[in-house]
């Protein structure tokens, strides 16, 4: 080889090394902290926190799919404050999870339309994002100041 064909190969190296040392760290949330953290603000009401069965039964969203399943929801049956952060063990799984959460809230949204009016802003303004494996539901009066430390958790 050429001195010139060496000193090309090293720039390369030397160029993917540092553009190696520039990726982020995989984000890691702890959605009980999250949820501990969202809680503190005072913008959700007594909350309950449902189990995997239950998630199942409301959502059908497979436990056994995720890492991890937090979700808590206004413990008066009749408010729609909740809060969910699933992760989902594969990026597929957190596209269906998404979807099956957009259903149901459409689905809550129409039928707290006529039933609740007063709740309908809340659940017509829910909040789902998918980041990844992570989704994120939260229903709250104040939406964005909620979505505020989740963004913050992602950094």
């Amino acid at each position: 080889m050429t001195k010139r064909t060496i000193l090309l190969l090293l720039a390369a190296v030397l160029l993917l090394g540092s553009l190696a040392g520039c990726q982020k760290k995989p984000v890691t949330i702890d959605g009980e902290e999250l949820y501990a953290k969202m809680a503190a603000l005072g913008q959700f009401p007594e909350m309950a926190r449902r189990t995997g069965d239950m998630i199942y039964d409301y959502y059908g969203i497979d436990p056994e799919q995720c890492s991890q399943l937090v979700n808590y929801a206004s413990a008066d049956g009749l408010m729609t404050d909740e809060f969910m952060l699933a992760q989902a063990k594969e990026e597929a799984y957190a596209q269906e999870i998404e979807a099956m959460l957009r259903e149901q809230v459409a689905h809550q949204a129409e039928t707290y339309r006529e039933y609740m009016p007063q709740e309908y802003p809340k659940i017509s303004g829910a909040r789902i994002e998918r980041n990844g494996c992570y989704v994120l539901l939260i229903v709250a009066e104040d939406v964005d100041k909620l979505y505020a430390l989740y963004t913050a958790a992602l950094k």
